[in-house]
């Protein structure tokens, strides 16, 4: 039995030949079949690279502004002179609610309360053997820092900004605020100076004595109008006092001690109107969302403090007049208007 061994020739044409691997050369080039494992082509000069290091660089950013913001925290508490493993849960809450209060939306990973409270989390009531922290340079530590959040959101294209709160706007001494439109924009601009700047070098809470303590109650006073509430710097030092009333022997300068006092006064003023002003725009968002529904605010709602139509002859008015509008024509629009003048 014979075998036949069949011999393929390549097949040539005049212009190009068939290779394999559809691989074209030029004309009398042998075929040469494509290698098994190409590597990409290397010859675009790194711009594939850089193209992609461009895609990544929204995010190295955010991170590197993350790590910014973290060491930026920790400079602040160093700076200050407070170690912040001695700050306990129940303090770091207090910090977390003065920063937040002011950002209008919770601190970020990265801020000063955020950094505190992680802290205090591994001991919650303060590492052990470590001297107590001031308590009121925390609270200035942490509105410096939302002013600072705040002025980066605003200057960095990387992130959506963000609309100060009024306590931001409070907190800024040369702000005001702008109308375009009708519409009040609160601004905060990298520059940013508090108005709860720091207290001068020599207030000391845990060396002050019963004697300063009592003048600076008395200065405070003054400025506010009336006594200092709890919380207030007068009151903090009246309270470190009774703990060592004699102090550690020195005296604080009287006109330092004005100078505190009238500052610490400003700020309690400036919380006070930040309430007034959260609480009317709560009441116009909920007076208008009401309106959108279609429904209409009861008396407790719009009178949060009581409500009695007999003392305000405007409101008794107005009380009639929708009375008799809801009677229509019956005739009890003018009983129930009777009814209460009577109560009245």
């Amino acid at each position: 039995m014979s075998t036949t061994i069949t011999h393929t020739a390549a097949i040539m044409t005049s212009e190009v030949p068939l290779a394999t691997g559809d691989v074209f050369r030029t004309t009398h080039t042998p075929a040469i079949p494509p290698p098994h494992d190409p590597s990409p082509p290397t010859t675009d000069g790194g711009g594939v690279s850089q193209k992609k290091n461009q895609s990544q660089s929204p995010t190295q950013s955010h991170s590197q502004s993350h790590k910014r913001t973290s060491s930026t925290a920790s400079d602040m508490a160093r700076a200050a002179g407070i170690d912040i493993e001695a700050v306990s849960m129940a303090e770091a809450r207090k910090i977390m609610s003065e920063e937040h209060k002011i950002l209008g939306f919770r601190p970020p990973h990265g801020s000063f309360a955020a950094e505190v409270q992680s802290v205090a989390s591994k001991h919650p009531e303060g590492r052990p053997g470590t001297a107590p922290v001031d308590t009121t340079r925390l609270r200035e530590i942490a509105r410096e820092d939302a002013l600072r959040i705040l002025a980066e959101r605003k200057t960095s294209p990387e992130t959506s900004p963000v609309r100060p709160t009024a306590a931001a706007k409070v907190l800024h001494d040369g702000g005001g605020a702008e109308t375009a439109g009708g519409e009040a924009k609160l601004v905060a601009t990298a520059p940013v100076q508090a108005r709860h700047a720091p207290r001068s070098p020599g207030i000391n809470l845990n060396t002050i004595n019963a004697t300063d303590a009592r003048i600076l109650m008395s200065h405070e006073h003054r400025a506010l109008g009336f006594r200092p509430p709890p919380g207030s710097l007068a009151a903090e030092a009246q309270s470190a006092a009774a703990h060592h009333p004699e102090g550690d022997g020195s005296r604080v300068d009287d006109n330092m001690l004005r100078e505190v006092a009238v500052r610490d006064a400003e700020r309690i003023k400036a919380d006070r109107e930040i309430g007034e002003a959260a609480a009317a725009e709560i009441s116009a968002s909920v007076s208008q969302e009401a309106k959108t529904q279609g429904q209409e605010q009861s008396a407790g709602e719009r009178f949060l403090e009581g409500f009695a139509p007999g003392k305000s002859p405007v409101e008794m008015a107005i009380l009639k007049e929708k009375s008799r509008d809801e009677a229509g024509s019956d005739g009890q629009g003018g009983v129930q208007s009777q009814s209460l003048n009577g109560d009245s």
